[in-house]
């Protein structure tokens, strides 16, 4: 493993999870054992303390062996899914431990120059004797093999979730950014017929919808790059597509637009809210012969944000397609709020109403 394949590991948190697995197994329930059989039993914790170095010792050994045999033989099979290799190493593993622990750790142990003249005469006794071998497979099977193949097996399950996870992300993120680079389109396209039917007429409206138009376009290409904004920005940006549309419209349209509570203190997606204000205009007012009417409030509460839009339509409205712009802010709100917003569209012969709640977090 190169320097970088090991500084990943170390960041992952599932590797720690994996190291506190091994110590568990190899130094934390030996000890608890003695613990329990010193205070219980005995009734001092005399015992524990005696038998702590070897706790250490030997569980040092084990948790080298145990590792190797997780990260080397347990995981990679699991990884690869080949169950039927997991069970054959672990068969060819149990005589192993047997062997290492009798001949190997022992002898090593018998070797260190710190240890104790006790444990010393101990390990001594242990490698002159014989071990029954049935009786470490068993131990060995369940307290430690089993559990290390089960744990190498969640461990595959939760990064399984976790790529799912991130791919379902990844996935929204590019619906996301298509659905909001068909809104921009669609909103330049929309100004700019309404900019140059002016032009046509040589309004003198034309240059004064030009600077509204330029500030809008500025935060568009600045400041909606990210996944969420303050709502006091995309107020700011809302107040000037209604002076464009006041502009346009003279004394045609009263218009009233109403924020109340701290947009300041709420960050939400940007351009979410633009498409509902557009409709009032593209599909009701706009196409009145008489004077129309269209109110905009928007109210922060406690954990809420809500938006109330209505607006005069015409008596014969006049046929046109279904714009995107509506259907978009209702896909981002099923991917951006899942849950967590409401809403109501009422459309009468004479009025349409819109009434939108998001909780933003």
């Amino acid at each position: 493993m190169n320097g970088e394949g090991l500084k990943r590991r170390i960041r992952d948190q599932y590797f720690w999870m994996e190291v506190l697995m091994l110590f568990s197994i190899t130094f934390l329930l030996a000890i608890i054992s003695d613990v329990e059989y010193s205070f219980y039993e005995e009734g001092s914790g005399w015992r524990f303390i005696g038998s702590l170095e070897y706790r250490i010792v030997f569980g040092t050994f084990s948790f080298l062996l145990y590792g190797a045999y997780y990260w080397l033989v347990v995981k990679p099979l699991v990884n690869k899914r080949k169950p039927l290799f997991v069970a054959l190493g672990l068969v060819a593993f149990i005589p192993f431990t047997f062997y290492y622990d009798h001949y190997v750790a022992n002898w090593m142990v018998i070797r260190l120059p710190f240890i104790s003249e006790e444990l010393r005469d101990l390990v001594i006794r242990q490698y002159k004797a014989k071990s029954k071998f049935n009786i470490v497979y068993a131990y060995r099977l369940s307290s430690r093999c089993l559990p290390l193949i089960f744990f190498a097996y969640l461990i595959r399950s939760l990064k399984q979730d976790r790529q799912l996870r991130l791919l379902k992300e990844q996935q929204l993120v590019t619906e996301l950014n298509y659905l909001r680079a068909q809104l921009q389109p669609h909103f330049f396209f929309n100004t700019l017929n309404n900019i140059y039917a002016l032009a046509i007429r040589q309004s003198a409206d034309t240059a004064p919808m030009v600077m509204q138009l330029s500030e809008m376009m500025r935060y568009i290409l600045y400041q909606t790059n990210e996944s969420m904004v303050p709502l006091s920005k995309e107020v700011e940006f809302l107040k000037h597509y209604v002076a464009l549309e006041k502009i346009r419209h003279h004394q045609h349209v009263k218009i009233d637009i109403d924020v109340q509570g701290d947009v300041s203190s709420v960050m939400i997606a940007p351009l979410l809210l633009l498409p509902f204000v557009e409709n009032a205009f593209k599909h009701g007012a706009r196409e009145l012969i008489d004077k129309g009417e269209v109110q905009i409030v928007l109210c922060v509460q406690v954990g809420e944000l809500l938006l109330h839009i209505k607006n005069t339509v015409p008596p014969v409205p006049v046929a046109s397609e279904k714009g995107i712009g509506l259907v978009n802010a209702q896909k981002r709100l099923e991917l951006l709020y899942p849950g967590r917003h409401q809403l109501t569209i009422k459309e009468s012969a004479t009025q349409y109403e819109v009434n939108l709640s998001i909780q933003p977090a």
